[in-house]
């Protein structure tokens, strides 16, 4: 759980990285996280983060990880750091707005489209603003798995997944569910 000087001071940090990306229809985006819930919104309710700031904490803590990734591979096949910080920063952006209640009682709103195909409404959110290269529309694509933004939704898990997924925030960071 997060204390709200903690909320405040990711939602800073956020809209520096963000203010530091050198691309075309970055500021209108940043107005409309600022003008949403991201900041302050769960990242879900049952599985990794589900507290307030939970969203943006999330987004956040991918960042490292990615860089650190990135940084392994061939020189000529390394993402430039906007991208990075675009991929991780923004690729649950769909999530804003799509939880109702309070701590320890939220819950999904019903007939949100990001209830289905998450991945996608991302993509179309952050579309709206800033224009993607095909590399960052396909690694939020398919940050939930190769199929994911097709099956998502239909409650198709392995056995034992929602415990595993409870115990391992850190692994769902990284693996950016």
């Amino acid at each position: 759980m997060l204390t709200e000087d903690e909320i405040f001071a990711n939602e800073n940090y956020i809209l520096n990285l963000l203010n530091e990306v050198m691309r075309e229809g970055i500021k209108d985006y940043i107005q409309y996280l600022e003008n949403s819930d991201f900041f302050s919104a769960p990242a879900s309710t049952k599985y990794h983060r589900d507290y307030p700031g939970g969203l943006a904490e999330h987004s956040l803590n991918l960042l490292e990880p990615l860089k650190l990734s990135n940084s392994r591979l061939k020189k000529k096949e390394q993402l430039p750091e906007d991208s990075l910080t675009i991929i991780a920063l923004c690729h649950d952006v769909c999530k804003e707005g799509l939880y109702v209640g309070d701590y320890e009682n939220y819950r999904t709103l019903q007939g949100h489209p990001a209830n289905n195909k998450h991945s996608v409404l991302s993509i179309e959110k952050i579309k709206k603003h800033i224009k993607l290269t095909r590399i960052e529309r396909d690694i939020i694509l398919y940050h939930m798995g190769l199929f994911s933004c097709y099956e998502y939704g239909n409650g198709i898990y392995p056995r034992g997944f929602d415990e595993s997924y409870k115990k391992t925030p850190s692994c769902t960071d990284f693996c950016g569910h």
